[in-house]
């Protein structure tokens, strides 16, 4: 492609005259200097530990010539400056043009909010494969689409990436992408060039607030509301407290759904379920004040009614067949999200995702409404970062919880017991019976030997997650492995294989 097409729409000040960048054939757009070679553009982004334009030289000693800068710097023999104010939006911008705007050529629904994105845009997809539509994912669980499956290291890779594979999906015969928004992604401008067609807004709890991520929660308040500026039409859920600060700063139309408040898609009537291999729930929704219709979902608590509310407003706009809908709906699962393994034959054992208070709230005081005999509760937190994490997660298990094992969940580079320790002094006045493990699968091990008839186990924090993080590298790690393998040595300890 042309260097003056990859750079349309952009202000900028060149080296060179602007007509010479029609002579100029670009054959990809480079951010990290080790993948730069001869004909590529490098984008130097100046990151919280890294400044890009650093590494021009290594770029240039890797066959580079186009350098798009915010510093006015001397650079190499034979370099083309463009010199620009922010090579973030310039990377977003210069991404969707290289792979020709495919964001506009299929539906794109993002997802944004503290919980619940994950569940519903994978519960989109299901829905509307189901459906007729074929559809992709982007977000924590990777990118999916087709029998295509890749791994992401952030829930909203970069922008590059972004359009790179919408351009992979188009191609493939994808129609729509259901994306994970971060607030971090769209902190900084991952998605400012995406066509969103549809915009959802699940609920908001202070999260991701610290020296490396939002330095205040408006500030994460703020960021998350931008989604509404990008899309064409935002879907709101109207019971969460902070809905009408996104309401009031959207640029789009908008729907709501709840469950308490009056909305455009209400549910009423929720009636719990249970069997052997999911926790459930059926509920009523009422649409525009007057149509009822049924509904059923194999994911328990109100907190999955918001998630499918949010599934069946995106149907609704998309004109999608309300009995394929409902049928598809029924059945969705999420890998690690409020997932019963039917590992024990006198207690329910139940591994989910939650890593923050308001989750494993929501979570817990779910799974009591299933009056288990005791609730045992397994966590972590992380560490390096977001430590008042720490104490949220105490507070809530020490509330909650009947027994609770304390145990590592991506402790870095802080010491695990240090982590441990500090979790565990939300425990000083609770009746709630703690254990200290650091060794997370003996951690699992113990809480599945202390079960008893009619105890629920929760095993929360790793989820679908295949890694703990240790000293800065990923380390294998399968949750649902380590918990198949406890409960088998538990089964035989008890007689029962």
């Amino acid at each position: 492609m042309k260097l003056s097409n990859i750079l349309e729409g952009i202000e900028y000040i060149s080296s060179i005259n602007p007509s010479e960048t029609d002579n100029i054939d670009i054959e990809d757009i480079v951010y990290d200097s080790r993948l730069a070679k001869e004909n590529y553009i490098f984008i130097a982004i100046k990151g919280e530990t890294m400044d890009g334009h650093d590494f021009i030289k290594n770029a240039y000693d890797n066959g580079c010539r186009v350098f798009v800068v915010t510093e006015n710097i001397e650079l190499p023999e034979g370099s083309i400056k463009i010199l620009l104010k922010d090579t973030r939006l310039a990377l977003s911008k210069m991404s969707s043009n290289f792979f020709g705007d495919p964001s506009s050529k299929l539906k794109v629904i993002g997802v944004t909010g503290t919980k619940g994105k994950t569940t519903i845009t994978n519960y989109i997809r299901t829905v509307l494969c189901e459906s007729g539509l074929n559809t992709g994912v982007i977000g924590t669980n990777g990118v999916f689409y087709n029998d295509v499956k890749s791994k992401t290291v952030n829930t909203t890779p970069e922008s590059y990436e972004i359009h790179k594979t919408i351009k992979e999906m188009l191609d493939a015969g994808v129609e729509c992408v259901a994306m994970e928004v971060s607030s971090s992604g769209l902190m900084m401008d991952r998605v400012h060039d995406v066509k969103y067609d549809i915009g959802i807004y699940t609920n908001l709890s202070p999260d991701h607030i610290g020296p490396k991520e939002h330095p205040t929660f408006e500030d994460y308040r703020y960021c998350k509301s931008k989604l509404f500026s990008l899309c064409k039409h935002g879907i709101i859920n109207i019971d969460d407290e902070n809905a009408w600060y996104m309401i009031e700063n959207a640029k789009s139309d908008i729907a709501t759904f709840s469950i308490h408040k009056e909305s455009d898609l209400q549910a009423e009537n929720i009636d719990l379920t249970r069997d052997e291999k999911a926790l459930g729930v059926n509920f009523d929704y009422i649409e525009d004040g007057s149509e009822k219709t049924n509904a059923h979902i194999c994911s328990p608590g109100e907190f999955s009614i918001y998630n499918a509310l949010a599934v069946i407003s995106v149907c609704k706009y998309l004109d999608i067949d309300k009995e394929k809908m409902l049928k598809s709906l029924s059945t969705a699962k999420v890998d690690g999200r409020v997932e019963v393994l039917p590992v024990l034959p006198y207690a329910t054992v139940v591994v989910d995702y939650a890593h923050n208070g308001m989750s494993l709230e929501n979570v817990l005081e779910t799974l009591h409404m299933y009056k288990p005999n005791r609730m045992i509760c397994l966590f972590g937190s992380i560490g390096g970062r977001c430590v008042i994490r720490r104490k949220e997660l105490g507070d809530v298990a020490a509330k909650l919880a009947d027994i609770t094992v304390i145990t590592t969940d991506n402790p870095d580079d802080e010491e695990p017991m240090d982590i441990i320790n500090d979790i565990a002094k939300s425990f000083v006045d609770s009746e709630c019976e703690i254990y200290k493990i650091a060794d997370r699968a003996e951690a699992i091990y113990k809480a599945l030997s202390i079960a008893e008839e009619g105890d629920m186990i929760l095993i929360t924090g790793k989820g679908h997650e295949k890694y703990q993080i240790i000293n800065g590298e990923r380390v294998f790690y399968d949750e649902k492995g380590e918990v198949i393998k406890a409960a088998k040595r538990v089964r035989e300890e008890k007689g029962l294989e």
